[in-house]
């Protein structure tokens, strides 16, 4: 698995129910606009704002729709038990990857760390993404990094959501340096050629919700060795990066870029996120409009 992942916003409806036809127009979009993978439950998603049901239910229903890119689900819990039967689920339905952040809320050693992540690749057979998000959970280390994949075959590789240059390098050196198959994607649209110029494997970036275009135009000129033109589009995520800094969340970030792009996502997050505003909107379409010309 390599290329440009999407870590799928979840539609809501105006009663904060799932808005399951939204859901399908927005996957069969990106599946026609070309991406690589479809990640489920993640981060932009508002996993933790779903019940375990819901997140079950949303697995399956992608697992139904998505038949030409690969199909990854977050899995992560703050409870190991929930971690592994998310994750046997994840299995069952054929997904292609589980996508699993550390545990959220309380601080843990890398030692714990490894207990928690030993538990699950033991319990279950399904190829593992590591997910870095040291913004909302624990840090993964590069030295956790490498004892995990190095211990097991089925943790595959990493998702990392982390503005550090050099931690991605020392992953790159360190971890895939010795295990060639581990894969490596940057969670950060500003930080895709960077990645890909280290050795990395892709990007598992939210932007490209409404915005694969850019993204694929990057991973196709970096492939083809087009080197003026992917550092153009480089330049255009960085622009785009910035959306993140306009809104209170991710997620309304997101979703209000998909609202200025004409996409059929309703602008709706579940409590305790809240939507923002006309001002941060016209914000994001000043932005919108000088980088993609919306």
């Amino acid at each position: 698995m390599r290329g440009v992942i999407v870590p799928l916003v979840t539609p809501f409806n105006e009663d904060y129910s799932i808005d399951f036809a939204a859901f399908e127009e927005h996957l069969d979009f990106l599946q026609k606009a070309g991406v690589h993978g479809i990640f489920i439950n993640a981060t932009t998603g508002e996993f933790t704002s779903l019940s375990v049901e819901e997140r079950k239910l949303l697995a399956e229903k992608g697992r139904e729709l998505v038949s030409s890119t690969f199909y990854l689900v977050g899995t992560a819990s703050s409870n190991t038990f929930e971690v592994i039967e998310l994750t046997k689920h994840a299995q069952d339905i054929g997904a292609d990857y589980a996508v699993i952040a550390p545990p959220y809320y309380c601080p843990l050693s890398d030692d714990a760390l490894f207990g928690h992540y030993s538990m699950i690749a033991e319990k279950t057979d399904i190829p593992i993404i590591l997910y870095n998000i040291p913004s909302c959970a624990t840090p993964l280390s590069v030295s956790l990094i490498k004892r995990l994949a190095l211990e097991y075959s089925n943790i595959a590789g990493i998702k990392e959501t982390i503005d550090s240059i050099n931690h991605i390098r020392d992953v790159i050196l360190d971890v895939k340096g010795e295990r060639k198959d581990f894969r490596v994607f940057t969670g950060l649209d500003q930080h895709f050629l960077n990645t890909l110029i280290l050795g990395g494997d892709g990007g598992i970036m939210a932007c490209a919700n409404f915005a694969p275009e850019v993204h694929l135009a990057l991973w196709k000129a970096f492939q083809e060795k087009r080197f003026e033109e992917a550092f153009e589009h480089a330049r255009r995520l960085a622009k785009l990066s910035r959306v993140y800094s306009l809104a209170s969340s991710f997620g309304s970030a997101i979703k209000l870029s998909m609202k200025i792009r004409g996409l059929s996502i309703k602008p709706v997050l579940r409590p305790p996120y809240v939507m923002d505003g006309e001002e941060v909107e016209e914000g994001i379409r000043r932005l919108l409009v000088e980088v993609l010309n919306v």
